[in-house]
């Protein structure tokens, strides 16, 4: 969801009408061994976030994100994997980090989470680590340091049961998913590919816990537009004003925001004039795009290429670019059973979960189900304040249950249930 992760969405949005409970066909008992263990750990589980949140992973913080590296090479290696660094590609900062852990099963399994935030370094020494109550707050401790934290401590859980059905258990934590991962998408499709089944670790959403069986495709939208610069006050009518014009390209491109079609198109960035007595000539803007079905994504391009052609000031030029960032991610069939099952296991230890079918954020669940194997999104922490000016957390008493979840999934899978 930046594109970003999966649950970054306003509260608001969360519509009555559009939330659908699942009953499934799984029928299950609860393991009540496990969920002890999985209450057990709590306690380390919160040192463990204070520990990932205490290291700042901002969007391109090379050192931060280094770091972030050594500490979870450090912890997969403490639960028997072997790991191995991968140079982030396209210029990105840090190295992703591979963990496999061999078993004596059949079914190959993936778990991803991703190391960066959206916060500026020095946001920590605002906002640090703390724990209010039922909430633990930081900087990313949410997205997606929550979702590390349940990988390894669900991996320290699976050691001590002594359970190893599975073929391989391979990890993921890469370092560029707040950036739409574009030094990780081949790395994570390719361990996609080799895989049976792939559970990612986004938060899910605090005010009530949910499932997906749907993700936006994401796009930029980038304008510049060329004018002629002139004296704002001797001689301004002599120049032509990129500003006005891509001002006017704004307006007048607003009605291709469509939410009734799943379709969002809204101008977020602009950039224009240096000096303030001289007209500008030069000015780019650029739109954040959120898209279902491929053929709304080429309708707004053909709208955005005609207007393009169409400058309202005489002399202006526009070139028009779109760049996509995400695919988009509908649930099929074998990603439909997975959330079904979640759905049951959850059942036996916490709330009822609900089923939302589709959110406008985005994560590398939907590059991971390229490869056409099952996908499953949301098995971090339950937080909230993630993307946003508010204070991030996450709620304390879900962790047993969301280590259960995720226990009672790779086992389960494991032995092929």
């Amino acid at each position: 969801m930046k594109t970003g992760s999966i649950f970054k969405i306003h509260a608001i949005t969360l519509m009555a009408s559009a939330l659908l409970t699942i009953s499934s066909a799984w029928s299950q008992t609860r393991d009540d061994a496990l969920l002890a263990a999985a209450t057990a750990e709590q306690a380390s589980v919160l040192k463990t976030l204070e520990q990932l949140v205490n290291i700042e992973t901002g969007i391109g913080n090379e050192e931060g994100l280094l770091a972030s590296g050594r500490y979870v090479e450090s912890e997969l290696k403490a639960q028997g994997a072997s790991v191995t660094r991968h140079k982030a590609l396209a210029g990105e900062a840090g190295d992703n980090i591979v963990g496999r852990i061999s078993g004596k099963g059949q079914r190959r399994i993936l778990l991803m989470a991703h190391m960066d935030t959206v916060y500026v370094k020095g946001t920590l020494a605002k906002a640090p680590f703390r724990v209010d109550g039922n909430r633990a707050f930081g900087p990313g401790i949410a997205d997606d340091k929550s979702g590390i934290a349940v990988i390894l401590h669900t991996l320290h859980l699976l050691k001590a049961r002594g359970f190893d059905n599975f073929a391989t258990i391979t990890v993921l934590f890469n370092t560029d998913e707040e950036h739409s991962s574009p030094g990780s998408s081949d790395l994570i499709q390719a361990l996609a590919k080799e895989s049976d089944v792939v559970l990612s670790f986004e938060p899910n959403r605090a005010i009530r816990e949910m499932m997906v069986l749907g993700m936006s495709g994401s796009a930029r939208a980038m304008v510049t537009i060329k004018g002629q610069a002139a004296h704002a006050g001797a001689d301004p009518d002599s120049g032509t004003n990129a500003m006005v014009e891509a001002a006017d390209f704004v307006l007048s491109t607003l009605d291709l925001d469509q939410p009734s079609k799943s379709f969002r198109f809204n101008w977020t960035i602009g950039s224009q004039g240096k000096v303030r007595n001289i007209i500008p000539d030069e000015a780019s803007i650029e739109a954040n795009v959120r898209y279902v079905r491929k053929e709304d994504l080429d309708a707004a391009v053909a709208a955005l290429t005609a207007r393009a052609k169409k400058p309202r000031l005489p002399g202006a030029q526009i070139e028009v670019q779109l760049v996509l960032t995400r695919p988009a991610w509908v649930v099929d069939a074998g990603s439909r059973a997975l959330v079904d099952k979640a759905v049951a296991i959850y059942k036996e230890v916490g709330p009822e979960m609900v089923i939302f079918p589709m959110v406008g954020g985005g994560s590398d669940a939907a590059t991971a189900a390229l490869s056409g194997k099952p996908v499953i999104e949301g098995l971090g922490l339950p937080g909230f304040g993630y993307h946003s000016t508010q204070a991030e957390y996450v709620l304390i008493d879900a962790i047993p249950r969301r280590l259960y979840l995720a226990s009672r999934l790779i086992m389960d899978l494991g032995e092929s249930k």
